[in-house]
């Protein structure tokens, strides 16, 4: 029972990391877009959370690696 329960938390976490990193990915993209074109502060209003971001995606690989550690196979 413990065992499925924390393999389904890490598929959770695993799958809530790969969508917060494709919307990183987007925003990097799309800041891109904007330095080409020469529209800064646009560019930067695009990427200004991505320290929180970042942060986000750092606790969800975190806690599905202490689940995974934690988790007697």
């Amino acid at each position: 029972m413990i065992k499925h329960i924390a393999e389904t938390a890490i598929a959770a976490n695993i799958d809530a990391l790969a969508a917060l990193i494709q919307e990183m990915t987007e925003r990097m993209d799309e800041a891109t877009g904007y330095v080409r074109d020469g529209q800064r502060n646009a560019a930067i209003g695009t990427i200004i959370d991505l320290d929180r971001m970042l942060a986000d995606a750092a606790a969800l690989h975190g806690a599905a690696l202490a689940l995974h550690r934690n988790t007697p196979a």
